[in-house]
């Protein structure tokens, strides 16, 4: 059984606090996970506007929105500037890179790509991504060669967008298993590692509010080969890296090999081609972009 262990930081505070505590537990149970981070200014106040999607409103109070993310997060980019997290925090990206963990782009502006990518152009697409690599490789030296698109929103363009960059491989999308996307017709060459598991925001007082129980159900839902799943910095690596930790402590404990993402490519390279489809997952508010079927 091997489980890919994906962290996605999607703000400032994620940053700030959530890496650190992400970095000391997986020293700690000498684990090796692929960081996805969003390179540029956090903006998440802006995400207010979600509040008129359906279910958005109770995820935020299932989770505790206000003491898991910080009333100053709510705030960002709107009655309060948004910091940059890329060059705030260029140490801890050197930080996560030096402890055998893999850096990966989730992004540049999180907000702005979740909230916007439909109306976006080509250019304005391909900007966003030139600015979050220069980020990186400005803070860090190294070679980027993954992207994990914010809020699992991909379009026809953005994917075509993504090809340009040399890509190892891709998560974009949520799903069964590592997969090629097939897109008007055309398989496109770099390889997609889905996210296969729920994440936290969408079990945790929907499954069961109690850490013990989810860690449990979690167990259930693993598949005897192939498992990805999505942590958050500001949610596993603060109010609930309790719960992280018994988790992956079960997961080790069943023998299983948790790993970064990269590792799993070469595995793959026989991967099916599959369609993307738009859908809703349980939990979530809003479409997602889900692995489809099956075209070869």
């Amino acid at each position: 059984m091997r489980l890919g262990l994906k962290v996605d930081v999607c703000t400032y505070a994620g940053m700030r606090s959530g890496v650190p505590n992400l970095l000391r537990l997986f020293d700690r149970l000498n684990v090796r996970a692929s960081f996805f981070v969003a390179m540029g200014p956090d903006r998440s106040g802006r995400a207010i506007r979600r509040v008129f999607r359906s279910g958005f409103l109770e995820k935020m109070w299932r989770t505790r929105a206000v003491k898991t993310y910080g009333w100053q997060t709510l705030l960002y980019g709107t009655v309060l500037p948004a910091p940059h997290v890329g060059r705030r925090c260029a140490g801890l990206l050197r930080e996560i890179v030096a402890a055998g963990h893999e850096l990966a782009v989730h992004g540049y502006d999180h907000v702005r790509w979740q909230d916007k990518l439909s109306s976006l152009t080509e250019g304005e697409i391909v900007a966003e991504l030139e600015l979050a690599w220069k980020v990186a490789s400005t803070a860090t030296g190294s070679t980027v060669r993954a992207f994990g698109a914010p809020g699992w929103q991909c379009t026809e363009t953005s994917l075509r967008c993504e090809e340009r960059l040399g890509l190892l491989y891709r998560s974009d999308t949520r799903g069964r298993h590592p997969y090629y996307i097939a897109v008007e017709g055309q398989v496109l060459p770099t390889l997609e590692i889905p996210t296969t598991l729920p994440t936290l925001d969408e079990t945790w007082g929907a499954v069961s509010d109690d850490g013990n129980e989810l860690c449990r159900w979690y167990r259930r839902q693993l598949q005897p080969d192939c498992n990805v799943y999505t942590a958050h910095a500001e949610m596993e690596g603060r109010e609930y890296v309790d719960f992280f930790r018994s988790w992956l402590e079960i997961v080790l404990a069943e023998g299983a090999a948790i790993g970064r993402l990269d590792e799993w490519v070469g595995s793959f390279v026989t991967a099916p081609r599959c369609r993307l489809r738009l859908g809703t997952i349980p939990g979530r508010a809003g479409m997602v972009a889900l692995q489809g079927e099956r075209v070869d």
